[in-house]
Formats: structure tokens, sequence, C-alpha cells
């Protein structure tokens, strides 16, 4: 018995559609398996107790004996001292030319103490400061596996619709996937402000005119990346609350099951993203225009296959709204000179008899005559 084209179509695209569901739903399943402490946990070298602070790290724990190499009698803490005594003597070169108070100059030498030992002790600074913030996420986060187990319990196999399915799945998947990544991004960005930072609060210390404000807003970003996880710990502490405890909320029908499931990575997804564009705004920027990007270059090509090259144009150049835009304007200039059929006869008209209009005088066109 041979199958009807259209069927055999139907199945196919109903295949893929299940496929891509069970994909997704892996993710998130799987997201949820891989979720523990050290999800959310702040990098710390290794060791215990007040050395793990105020110790050198060993040889092996890298990057942490590297940083602590760099910023504790190294190369970035002599760099950040020279810096610093550059900006102090800047700003008494601009006081020859009498810009600024006499405030200011006081102002930057008492300040340019500060500086000098902030710079000396950055490292051990740092290091209590990411170990408060591991307290702190370690106290709030509740037993994350649990959390986890009872969310895919109340995960439904499907919904009454396949696409509608394929659709929470995918959001529950990315979404669990982009949590993990921006946690891992926040990571690799503490490891760079914490080797760069001397150079950083140098230059906020030294008082130069608008150079140490923008040195200071990139070095406070710092104390927003290393508080990260402590929005999204309470976020988990409140699903723990409603999910795992004693007296669990009710959740009735497989769409709100399955809604209930993908929440929490999407509004976890959305608390930390919000902070993740305080901390990093270049990064997040960065991030931002590759998503947009990507969708632009869809909208181009589909524009292009869709309603030619003049429409691709005004995608490329003014986004989705443009394309639109421009395909709705081509299809009513077309519409308007079908609906007018004097229009054409009005034109011919004015041509004279060899098809030249009669507003053309005769020797700007010889060929013609």
């Amino acid at each position: 018995m041979t199958l009807p084209f259209a069927d055999f179509g139907l199945r196919w695209f109903e295949d893929i559609v299940g496929e891509l569901t069970v994909w997704f739903r892996s993710m998130l399943t799987d997201g949820y398996g891989a979720l523990t402490v050290g999800t959310l946990s702040t990098p710390l070298p290794a060791g215990s107790g007040v050395g793990r602070v105020f110790s050198e790290p060993p040889a092996g724990d890298e990057p942490w004996h590297s940083i602590y190499g760099a910023t504790v009698a190294g190369e970035m803490m002599v760099f950040g001292l020279v810096v610093l005594f550059l900006c102090v003597q800047g700003r008494h070169f601009i006081r020859v030319f009498d810009i600024g108070s006499a405030h200011e100059h006081r102002r930057t030498r008492r300040s340019a103490m500060t500086g000098g030992f902030v710079i000396v002790a950055w490292y051990w600074v740092a290091v209590v400061t990411l170990y408060v913030v591991e307290a702190l996420t370690i106290g709030l986060l509740p037993d994350v596996d649990r959390i986890g187990s009872a969310l895919v319990t109340l995960l439904p196999q499907g919904l009454d619709t396949p696409i509608l399915t394929l659709f929470m799945a995918v959001l529950g998947g990315l979404s669990m996937v982009a949590l993990r990544a921006l946690f891992f991004i926040r990571e690799l960005l503490l490891y760079v402000f914490l080797y760069t930072m001397p150079i950083a609060v140098a230059i906020v210390y030294g008082n130069i005119p608008i150079v140490s404000e923008i040195a200071r807003r990139i070095a406070v970003q710092f104390v927003a990346l290393a508080m990260l996880p402590l929005p999204t710990a309470l976020l988990f502490r409140g699903y723990g609350l409603l999910f795992t405890g004693p007296n669990t909320v009710p959740v009735g029908g497989p769409f709100f099951r399955y809604l209930t499931t993908i929440s929490l990575p999407l509004v976890a997804l959305y608390v930390t993203w919000k902070t993740f564009g305080y901390a990093a705004p270049l990064a997040s920027r960065l991030i931002r225009g590759a998503g947009r990007g990507a969708a632009l270059a869809g909208t181009v090509g589909t524009a292009a296959y869709v309603a030619g090259p003049r429409t691709a144009a005004a995608a490329a150049r003014w986004g989705t709204r443009g394309a639109a835009g421009a395909m709705l304007a081509g299809r009513s200039g077309s519409g308007g000179a079908s609906s007018r059929p004097d229009a054409d006869g009005d034109a011919a008209d004015e041509q004279a008899p060899g098809g030249v209009p009669q507003y053309r005088r005769k020797e700007n066109d010889p060929a013609y005559y």
C-alpha cells in the first residue's frame, strides 16, 4: 500500500517536531540534573579557613597562583603603583593651568594614599569579598537536586498541541543552557577583574577628570559581578518553599505543569541577565548584538527570497519593520497601478508617436527623431 505524498510529508513533519521536542526537553531535564551548588558557586582559591584567604595558593591551583603572584608584589601591583604616581603627577600638572580647585588637589593627595593601600591589599580584599558572597550563596541556596527532581516530576509528557509542546520545550531548554552559560562567563570575567583591578584602582584614585570616572564605573562592576548568584539563590529558595516543603502548591493541568517547570530557568535567566547587564554592560551588549545580528541575517535572507532584493536591502538597513513596510509599499504600489486602468492611457497620451515624451526637446535625444 502506497502512502499519498501529502500523508508522507505530514508524517515527516510530525517526526521532525517530535525529535526537536525530545531534544529540547532533554536539555531541560539534563540541566535540572546538572544543577548543583557548584553551578552558582563563586570561584575561590584552594584551601580552608583563614589560610584560604591570606596564604599563597599552591602552584597547581591555577589561575589563583598566577593572580597571587601578579597582584601581591608582582607586576600588576607595580604597574598599579606607577600608574597611580603618574595620575597624581598629572593632576599636579593640570594645576599649573589653573584647572580645578584647591579642594580637588588636596583630595587627590589624600585619595592617593588610600589608592596605594587598596592596590597593595587588592588580592586579599577581593578574596574576602568573594568568600563572603560564597558563604551567603551557600546559606541561601536550598537543596538544588531536590528542587530539580520535584520540577521534573511535574513535567508532563506533552501538551494537546505538538507545536505548543515544542515551543515550551524550546523555551525551557534554551533558558537552562543560557543560565549556565552566564555563570560560566561570570567566572571568566571575575578572573579578569582580579588580575587587572590594580590598574583600574590606580586610575580611580588618581582623580583624573573623565578618565577616573570611567574607571570608577568599571571597577564598581566587580561588586555586581561577584554578587550575581545571590538573586538566583533567593529565587531557588522560593521555589524550594513552594514545591519541596511539606505543603507543596498544587498545580493542575498539563499546560500549567509544563509552565511551572520551565518558569524557574526562565525567571532565573531574566534576573541573572539584568544583574549581568549591570555588572558587565559591554559583554551583555556584545551578546545582544550577536543575537540581533543572527536574527537580522535570517530576516534579510527571508525577505530576499519572498519579496526580492529591494525588500532585503530595506531589511538590512531598517530591520524587520523596514522590510515589512517595503513589502507592503511594493504591493500597494503594484495594486494601485493595476487599480487605475486610465493611468497607462494618460501616460501614453503624453508621449510622442515615437515613444518619447512630448516635453523632451529634440536636441537632447537626436537619435529618436
